[in-house]
């Protein structure tokens, strides 16, 4: 293994010596690690009928012991019994939500040598808690809500927030069990919807 010295510093370059090509870490300009993280999903086993009015009906929050990043959120099939337009919000909050009737989706690893995950809650609600301090909104999109019992050929909707990093751009980042994203009806709907669920996200 070749070491390359700095003329400047005491700092070394190192070179592999199977692949004959330095050694770097890539982190950004605010030091973050950006190479492969542990990563995680979840999603709802079976349709989960999302809580009534405008209140949060997913809410995934951070963790004791890691940073959490999170990556993409998908909501599909959203169902109703009639036809109609609605936007679903996606907005961070900076104190965990209280109370309600939840759903307690699993974590599961993508690597199986990964350890456990550690985020707080990873939740969807059939009764909506208590939100916390609103930081704000961030992300918002306006989906057309088929009926429970489709027309022949009608095409389901789906939003999809993919929140991982470009460029220089953060993820979204929770820090500590407080920190949280949810996600909620901006208009509260007819009737109850019923509709799935995926979230990935990163930890270190």
């Amino acid at each position: 293994m070749a070491q390359i010295k700095s003329g400047a510093t005491s700092d070394l370059l190192t070179v592999d010596p199977t692949s004959k090509a330095a050694r770097v870490v890539p982190y950004d300009s605010l030091g973050r690690y950006r190479g492969t993280k542990a990563t995680y999903r979840a999603a709802t086993n079976a349709t989960l009928v999302a809580a009534a009015g405008t209140g949060l009906f997913f809410v995934i929050t951070g963790s004791a012991t890691k940073t959490i990043t999170v990556q993409r959120i998908v909501v599909s099939g959203p169902t109703l019994t009639a036809v109609a337009y609605n936007t679903i919000q996606l907005q961070k909050y900076s104190t965990a939500p209280t109370g309600g009737t939840a759903t307690t989706l699993t974590q599961v690893p993508i690597d199986s040598n990964s350890a456990a995950a550690t985020v707080s809650l990873c939740q969807g609600y059939t009764v909506a808690p208590t939100a916390g301090t609103l930081v704000g909104a961030i992300g918002a999109l306006r989906l057309f809500l088929q009926a429970t019992t489709a027309a022949a050929a009608g095409l389901l909707d789906r939003a999809v927030w993919d929140l991982r990093a470009q460029g220089e751009a953060s993820s979204v980042t929770l820090r500590g069990i407080a920190e949280n994203v949810a996600l909620n009806f901006g208009a509260a709907p007819a009737s109850a919807v019923t509709l799935s669920i995926e979230c990935e996200w990163c930890e270190e």
